[in-house]
């Protein structure tokens, strides 16, 4: 099976971008997305990995489909395999 050793640090990038642009602060997108503030931090920290529940409520907080979401995610790993070559 593959692994993504990059995939929390692209994840963290994403949320952390998107969020800003919303101009949301890490309270009101853990509100939003009915999370808590410790786990929204960690997960911009690069430390959890979202559930599935949890990728679908933040995906919705943040005004994006999932399906969106995942593909900005894939996004940002090539962006970053690019960045390490």
């Amino acid at each position: 099976m593959k692994e993504y050793p990059k995939l929390n640090e692209a994840l963290a990038n994403i949320l952390r971008s998107r969020r800003e642009e919303l101009k949301l602060s890490k309270r009101k997108l853990a509100e939003l997305a009915y999370l808590e503030r410790a786990y929204v931090i960690q997960l911009e920290q690069g430390k959890k990995r979202p559930t599935l529940n949890a990728l679908f409520y933040l995906s919705e907080a943040l005004g994006i489909r999932a399906d969106k979401l995942i593909c900005l995610i894939e996004d940002e790993l090539e962006r970053m395999a690019k960045e390490n070559q």
